[in-house]
C-alpha cells in the first residue's frame, strides 16, 4: 500500500511539472506565478497544496537551489509598483541605496564573508541590476522586529533607502510581533522617497517561523514576502535533504543556505526587473490615515541613550559606556546602584545586556516609584552573550516620567543599560 502511494504520488508530481512546461514553455516563465496588479495568491496545482511540488528523489544541496523552491519561495508577490518603479530608474543608472534590516542571520552568522546573504546579494545586485548602488546590512544579532521599530530612524531612513529588506527569524508568531512588524512596515512605506520594501521569511529546524503572523502584516500593505521557509521547509519534511545539509546549529544557515537565500532574492528581483516596464501603475504616496491590523504603538518608536545627556537626571554610580558591538552609547555599573531618568512616553521598554560572564545581575526597574519590572541580566550556561530588548510599562497616553533603575543587592552587581525603547 505505502509503495502504491509513492508511485501515486510520483506520478502525480511528474504530471503536473509536464503541465507547467506546456503551459509556460520556458523555465523563467515558470519563475511568476502571479500578474502585476493581482493580489499575490498564486494558485496552486501542486497534489500537496503547494506552488510547485517536492522533488520526487532525494537532493544534492551542492548543486544550488532548485527551480521548485525559487518558486515556492514567493510566499507573497503583492503590490509590485513601488519596487518596479525603483528597477526602472536603476535601469537608467540612477544612484540608489539598498538597506538590509534584519537579526544575526542577515548579520551574516556562521557563514564566510562572500557567502553570507547580503554580500552575495549585493555584489549581484551590482553586477545585473545597478552598478550604482550603495548597500548598508544593519543586521544585529539576538534582535527582533520589536528592537528593529525602535532602531529604524537611526540604523535604516538615516541612510535614505531606495529598498528595504526586513528579515526577523527571532520574531514568533504571535500578536505581539504582528503589531511591532506593522508598525515597522507602516514606517517604512511613510518614507517620502516611497521605497520598495520586501519582507524575508527564515525558518528554524523545527519548521518555526514568525511567517503568518508577518505576512498577516504584508499583506494589509501589499508588501511582497520571501519564503526560504516555503522553499526548504517542504523538502525537508519529505526526506530530500537534511536541515543539517544547510545549518550548522539549526537556526542560522551555513554557506549553502545563504547562498539559497541570496538566489531567493535574484530570482524575485530579476524576475520583477524583467517585466518592470509592464507595470504602470504609478507608486502611491503612503496613506498614514489607512486603516491599521493592530493598535502600531510603535509607529514614533525610537532608541535614546547617553548622546541624548538631558534624559538622565542622576547617574548614581553608572559611568556611560557599554560592552556588546554595535551598542556604544550605554550605562553600566560594576558595583550596584541606582541610576535616574526622566523621560517622556507611553510605552518605554529596555535594550540591556544579558550575559554569560556570571557577574551580571538584576535590575528593579520602577516608573514613577512603582515597579514596572525586574529585568535579569544574567544568562549561565547560555549560547552567548547580547543585548536584549523587554518591554516594561505601557499606556494610552504620552506623559513625562521617572524611571529608576536599581541594582537588586547580591554577589552580581554587574548591570549595563544599553538603550531606552520609547513610543
Amino acid at each position: 500500500m505505502k509503495m502504491m502511494k509513492k508511485i501515486l504520488a510520483v506520478s502525480l508530481a511528474l504530471l503536473f511539472t509536464a503541465a507547467l512546461f506546456a503551459a509556460c514553455g520556458s523555465k523563467d516563465k515558470k519563475k511568476s506565478q502571479t500578474a502585476p496588479g493581482s493580489d499575490g495568491a498564486a494558485e496552486s496545482n501542486s497534489p500537496d497544496g503547494l506552488k510547485a511540488p517536492v522533488s520526487d528523489k532525494p537532493i544534492n544541496v551542492n548543486n544550488g537551489i532548485t527551480e521548485n523552491m525559487l518558486i515556492r519561495s514567493v510566499h507573497y508577490e503583492g503590490d509590485l509598483s513601488r519596487l518596479a518603479a525603483k528597477l526602472r530608474e536603476a535601469k537608467n543608472g540612477k544612484p540608489q541605496t539598498v538597506v538590509f534590516l534584519g537579526d544575526s542571520i542577515t548579520a551574516g552568522s556562521t557563514a564566510d564573508t562572500q557567502h553570507q546573504y547580503v554580500n552575495a546579494a549585493s555584489e549581484w545586485w551590482k553586477q545585473n541590476i545597478n552598478a550604482n548602488t550603495e548597500f548598508h546590512n544593519a543586521g544585529i544579532g539576538a534582535t527582533d522586529s520589536y528592537y528593529a521599530a525602535h532602531r529604524a530612524g537611526r540604523d535604516v531612513f538615516a541612510h535614505d533607502p531606495d529598498y528595504i529588506f526586513i528579515e526577523f527569524i527571532n520574531d514568533s508568531d504571535n500578536d505581539h510581533y504582528k503589531e511591532t512588524m506593522e508598525s515597522l512596515i507602516r514606517k517604512c512605506l511613510a518614507r517620502e522617497n516611497t521605497p520598495a520594501v520586501v519582507l524575508i521569511e527564515m525558518t528554524l529546524k523545527g519548521g518555526g517561523n514568525a511567517q503568518g503572523a508577518h505576512s498577516a502584516a504584508a499583506q494589509h500593505y501589499g508588501v511582497p514576502v520571501l519564503s526560504y521557509h516555503d522553499a526548504v521547509a517542504p523538502e525537508v519534511s519529505a526526506g530530500n535533504f537534511s536541515f543539517d545539509d544547510i545549518s550548522p546549529d539549526g537556526t542560522h544557515p551555513n554557506n549553502i543556505g545563504h547562498g539559497w537565500v541570496a538566489a531567493i532574492i535574484e530570482n524575485f528581483i530579476s524576475g520583477v526587473y524583467g517585466k518592470a516596464e509592464s507595470i504602470t501603475s504609478a507608486p502611491e504616496a503612503f496613506d498614514e490615515n489607512s486603516a491599521p491590523l493592530t493598535d502600531i504603538r510603535y509607529m514614533d518608536a525610537k532608541v535614546i541613550d547617553s548622546t541624548d545627556t538631558a534624559v538622565c537626571t542622576d547617574t548614581g554610580s553608572f559611568t556611560e559606556g557599554a560592552t556588546p558591538y554595535p551598542f556604544k552609547h550605554g550605562w553600566r555599573t560594576e558595583n550596584g546602584g541606582t541610576i535616574t531618568f526622566e523621560m517622556k512616553f507611553k510605552n518605554l521598554g529596555m535594550c540591556f545586556y544579558k550575559s554569560t560572564d556570571g557577574r551580571t545581575g538584576t535590575a528593579k526597574v520602577s516608573v514613577d516609584g512603582k515597579l514596572a519590572k525586574l529585568v535579569n541580566g544574567n544568562f549561565p550556561g547560555g549560547w552567548g552573550s547580547y543585548g536584549a530588548s523587554t518591554e516594561l510599562y505601557t499606556s494610552d497616553t504620552a506623559a513625562r516620567h521617572t524611571v529608576t533603575v536599581e541594582i537588586v543587592e547580591g554577589e552580581r552587581q554587574n548591570f549595563e543599560i544599553l538603550e531606552w525603547l520609547v513610543s
